[in-house]
């Protein structure tokens, strides 16, 4: 067994020699320990570049880290995936299925915005060991993943690099939901509580992101043009309780696919729950609306989570402002 403790990221280390048969090596830093050689860079016809995994490590590491059988690259960005894949599958060697309660919400206030480290979600930290314990969790967005240093429910090593990469600014929400145990999908919400789109969570990445609900149950966010047949589907979203919710907010976050899909039922699920809506030219059935509200006992600044999957239903989480974590139901 040589695998001890999950890859946090990978380097490219130049070759010393000004000639060198080899450009370089690609080696995978463990969060505690030596680095790995993972891949070499060749010379091939002295002027191409080739990359190839390094013969050792396919010997020790293929078994316990799934390395695939074409380990030859003549593009670089291919050989870059690999890597990635390999810190993520390393993580999940170390990981157990669910940390408690699946989805968690940061607010990014101003102390946070420039800042080299992050609180976690309230809700989250209990899941964490004691004062002192170091963990490292894997935060996966799209087809891109960063490793962060968890010490004393504080987000250290990584926080700054992924903060900046997504370029959070104050009024942010970082939504943390829990594949695995240490390993996390996020989504970004904008002032507007709308979510934000990066390079790496757009189709060209072919990467959709799974969100797990509790006891297995799938929710999947799709944006709109993740879907084939190019429906027109309402953004995903948060809304913020001031104090209640009312027909008029849901129906304008609808409105466009009710004009462009005719449709004639929204059914919205939550769990092994289903509450149908019937519309009547472009309007929702505010009695049947209301059965949702009243069965969702929304209090003060909770969070609604909205997303419309390809099959035209309508998923909703609910994340309770007293705790940042999701408010469990009877039904889920």
């Amino acid at each position: 067994m040589v695998l001890r403790v999950p890859f946090r990221r990978w380097v490219l280390v130049n070759h010393r020699n000004p000639q060198p048969v080899h450009g370089g090596f690609y080696c995978l830093l463990p969060i505690q320990g030596r680095r790995v050689v993972a891949a070499v860079t060749r010379y091939q016809r002295s002027v191409q570049l080739e990359y190839k995994a390094f013969s050792i490590f396919v010997r020790e590491y293929r078994d316990i880290l799934g390395l695939g059988d074409n380990l030859i690259w003549t593009i670089r960005d291919d050989l870059v995936k690999w890597l990635d894949a390999l810190v993520h599958n390393s993580f999940i060697r170390h990981s157990t299925p669910g940390v408690e309660r699946c989805w968690y919400i940061k607010h990014m206030s101003q102390l946070y915005v420039f800042a080299p480290t992050m609180l976690l979600p309230q809700g989250l930290r209990a899941s964490f060991e004691g004062i002192g314990r170091t963990t490292w969790i894997l935060i996966r967005h799209g087809c891109k993943s960063w490793p962060i240093q968890v010490v004393d429910g504080v987000m250290r090593r990584g926080w700054r690099e992924f903060r900046t990469s997504h370029a959070m600014t104050t009024n942010y929400k970082l939504i943390l939901t829990c594949e695995r145990k240490w390993i996390f999908n996020a989504i970004i919400l904008d002032q507007n509580d709308v979510e934000v789109s990066y390079d790496w969570t757009m189709l060209l990445n072919e990467h959709w992101r799974e969100l797990h609900g509790l006891q297995g149950n799938f929710v999947t966010a799709y944006q709109p043009s993740t879907i084939q047949q190019n429906l027109p589907l309402m953004k995903s979203g948060y809304w913020c309780m001031p104090q209640t919710i009312h027909l008029r907010d849901f129906q304008s976050r609808v409105q466009s696919v009710l004009e462009d899909l005719n449709l004639e039922v929204i059914s919205v699920r939550m769990g092994n729950r289903t509450w149908s809506i019937t519309v009547d030219n472009g309007h929702l059935n505010g009695a049947m609306f209301n059965q949702l509200l009243d069965a969702l006992q929304l209090q003060l600044y909770d969070y609604v989570f909205i997303t419309m999957l390809p099959n035209l239903d309508v998923r909703v989480v609910v994340l309770d402002a007293t705790n940042d974590r999701e408010r469990i139901y009877d039904w889920l």
